[in-house]
């Protein structure tokens, strides 16, 4: 248990310092090196998942995120149809989660998941808001979410500054973890 705290803290923390775009005050300016573009932009995190409708009432429904994309695929070979939803968050581009069901998935087995935590391999999806008192609950009541932790405070070490966040951890129908959270201080620029 002691070494899941220290990976979820690490897992947070890394989120955390991806978070706050603006300087911190007497920071130096960035190098031109610094503030070159990656030639990589992680546009979309697709889970494969056995019952859309059940996925969307979490993502679309209780999480309010937006389907960009909705339409049924066919095999290479013709011989089966798959559905894959879109759905975007705030930007257009990146950022994104695809929701995937194959076809015969509804038949699949449900995951096997730890009871409680997680383990090495598996992948947290973080998503920030600033209305975690009404998405927590509201994810929280999806058939076949569990709830690993309500959302509580957490302090995290930053350069010069300790952040203080609000953090909550479910599992989606499938068992793919998602922190919902709402960083307390510094507030975030859209706070």
């Amino acid at each position: 248990m002691k070494t899941l705290s220290i990976i979820a803290a690490g897992l947070a923390a890394l989120s955390l310092a991806a978070c706050n775009d603006a300087p911190r005050a007497g920071a130096a300016e960035p190098s031109a090196a610094a503030t070159e573009r990656n030639p990589l932009d992680l546009r979309r995190t697709t889970l494969l998942v056995r019952d859309l409708d059940a996925s969307l009432a979490l993502y679309r429904d209780a999480m309010g995120m937006t389907v960009t994309y909705d339409q049924m695929i066919t095999s290479r070979d013709g011989s089966s149809q798959s559905r894959l939803v879109l759905l975007k968050a705030n930007d257009d581009r990146i950022g994104m989660l695809g929701l995937w069901q194959l076809a015969n998935a509804a038949d699949a087995p449900p995951p096997a998941v730890p009871e409680t935590g997680f383990e090495t391999g598996d992948i947290v999806l973080l998503f920030n808001t600033s209305e975690l008192d009404t998405v927590f609950p509201a994810a929280a009541e999806v058939p076949g979410v569990r709830v690993m932790s309500e959302p509580t405070m957490r302090e995290y070490p930053g350069d010069g500054v300790t952040y203080q966040v609000m953090v909550s951890m479910l599992r989606d129908p499938d068992g793919h973890i998602v922190e919902l959270n709402r960083r307390v201080y510094p507030p975030l620029d859209w706070d």
